[in-house]
């Protein structure tokens, strides 16, 4: 399932040669909030995940698969009532036709999620 455009909105862009920085809109009224849980939203660790993956295929403009999630820290949840615009900045290192990505979710010095992930073009 694609978040972009829907779940989230890209608000900001900063690259460089294998780096970038999102600013990022979450959308509150998603119906994954409904369920995730009701009156208490919570983004699910899942879709932090497919948003890095996402912003790397937007970043490499090529349709990528989640090999391996090498690890992932959950730092602080990310409530969008109380947090509804996010930073996500990676870092990527090409091996032979594989991206190892290294995120994090942030907002000011409140991190959210560190992450190393590994993805293969599909």
């Amino acid at each position: 399932m694609k978040l972009q455009d829907d779940f989230f909105k890209i608000t900001d862009i900063q690259t460089g040669d294998n780096s970038a920085c999102y600013s990022l809109k979450l959308n509150a009224d998603h119906p994954v909030y409904a369920a995730h849980f009701p009156k208490n939203p919570i983004t699910p660790g899942v879709c932090i995940i497919q948003m890095v993956k996402e912003l790397v295929e937007s970043f490499r403009q090529q349709t990528l698969f989640l090999k391996k999630v090498a690890s992932v820290r959950f730092l602080n949840v990310i409530n969008p009532l109380e947090h509804s615009t996010v930073t996500i900045e990676f870092g990527l290192k090409n091996n032979d036709n594989t991206e190892n990505v290294t995120a994090t979710v942030s907002k000011g010095d409140l991190t959210f999620a560190k992450m190393t992930l590994v993805l293969i073009p599909e």
